[in-house]
């Protein structure tokens, strides 16, 4: 009985040492974790590819599991030669307004990584100019020469995702699949969040810095728009706070201006002496670029109004302006119909800033979009025909009344309605 316990007692010791030398390997290769809002365990468990069960086992953690945010949480990640590989180092050089967090939330690394990296001490202050070193991932191997030869140009039209928003929702907004909105944006998943730029369209770039133009073909292979961008150049006045070890020639180089303007602007004197904390008045120049459809010859049909109404806002795309469609002022539940036949490709009120809204695809990659329906009649991949009700109309809030917002999109970009609509018709 005695050697029976005195070999029990060493097995239970042997088993401890091993539980210890597990616990000491999983603290030694964990990461620490601070809980931001809206965090779960769940989300950050996918985030660093290991289970809830780990964490709660590393943090020791007891049931419900609550988490709060600022809390420090251990994240057992496992050792992966192979990810370190996959790290490429950059140079970042700062700009003014930025901080380690929008650096790293950038270049979607952690701040700890650009501290260690670049052997910074606190209170972590940097410069304009300083260059940092940080540790990205690695760019994912190439795809086919096919889908680089179909998507190797520069976005020129771009979306922002708002509350509400899916990528099937966008992508058939724009007349596109799913796989090439994700493809054109390097997507790996379905996953998307509201700010987010997506890129809807590409476009070819041309030598040309001021005008560049490129034109779409019919489906019968006539000529019947092209697409003119216009480059548009803006002087405004802005306030520039000095910095410490700052002087009048970098912040002109900063802005593109002279010191000889600064100094007019603000009317300095010789010898131009600023102090850290003065405010000074910059004039900026800022270069924007407009895209405007020009119609050549005939379209493969005529669009006809969608409801009889007053067109009380017309369509406007410059820098000061933009208003995509035209806004008609109607009586509440007057019928809108079609405006050309086509496959209804969005019948819904996700899209919040348009209201209930329908969306037609027609030939040519023309788009009709109908928005502040007061009622919809059809849905989503249903057939209509040039004329057919498919709606009523609504109260919009910008004419404080009925009426209806509507616009034409060619190739996924806005185009000047009354370009396009059947002037005899009215």
């Amino acid at each position: 009985m005695k050697i029976k316990k005195g070999v029990s007692q060493t097995l239970k010791f042997f088993i401890k040492v091993f539980v210890l030398f597990l616990i000491i390997n999983i603290t030694a290769t964990a990461l620490t974790y601070t809980v931001k809002p809206g965090d779960s365990l769940v989300k950050i468990a996918n985030r660093y590819g290991v289970s809830v069960k780990e964490i709660v086992r590393a943090n020791n953690l007891k049931k419900p599991y609550i988490i709060y945010p600022g809390q420090k949480l251990k994240i057992p990640v496992k050792k992966n030669t192979k990810a370190k590989k996959n790290i490429k180092i950059i140079i970042h050089r700062v700009k003014s307004g930025e901080s380690l967090i929008k650096i790293a939330k950038k270049y979607n690394v952690s701040t700890k990584d650009i501290i260690r990296l670049n052997n910074l001490k606190k209170p972590y202050r940097l410069y304009v100019g300083q260059k940092l070193k940080i540790p990205v991932k690695a760019k994912p191997k190439k795809v086919s020469s096919k889908k680089i030869r179909k998507y190797q140009t520069y976005c020129k039209v771009k979306h922002k995702v708002k509350r509400g928003e899916s990528l099937s929702l966008i992508a058939s907004r724009y007349g596109l699949s799913l796989k090439s909105l994700k493809l054109m944006n390097n997507l790996k998943s379905n996953r998307i969040y509201p700010g987010q730029i997506l890129c809807v369209r590409k476009g070819v770039k041309s030598s040309s810095n001021n005008i560049a133009t490129s034109v779409k073909k019919s489906p019968s292979g006539s000529k019947d728009i092209y697409i003119k961008k216009e480059r548009v150049v803006r002087k405004k006045i802005v306030i520039h706070r000095v910095k410490r070890g700052e002087n009048l020639a970098k912040i002109a180089k900063k802005y593109g201006t002279t010191v000889s303007k600064i100094a007019k602007l603000n009317r300095l004197k010789k010898p131009y002496i600023i102090h850290p904390g003065q405010k000074l008045k910059i004039e900026k120049t800022e270069v924007s670029y407009i895209e405007k459809v020009v119609k050549k010859g005939g379209t493969p049909f005529k669009f006809i109004h969608p409801v009889k109404g007053e067109i009380i806002n017309k369509f406007a795309n410059t820098p000061y302006k933009r208003h995509l469609g035209l806004d008609y002022a109607t009586d509440c539940g007057t019928p809108v119909k079609a405006s050309e036949s086509g496959k209804v490709i969005y019948a819904g009120t996700s899209i919040k800033p348009y209201g209930n809204l329908v969306i037609i695809r027609h030939g040519g990659k023309f788009n009709t979009v109908y928005g502040h329906l007061g009622k919809i009649t059809v849905k989503e991949g249903q057939i209509v025909k040039k004329g057919e009700i498919i709606g009523y109309t609504g109260e919009m809030e910008n004419i404080n009344g009925c009426g209806l917002y509507f616009e034409i999109r060619k190739n996924a970009i806005p185009v000047d309605p009354l370009a396009f609509l059947n002037k005899s018709q009215r």
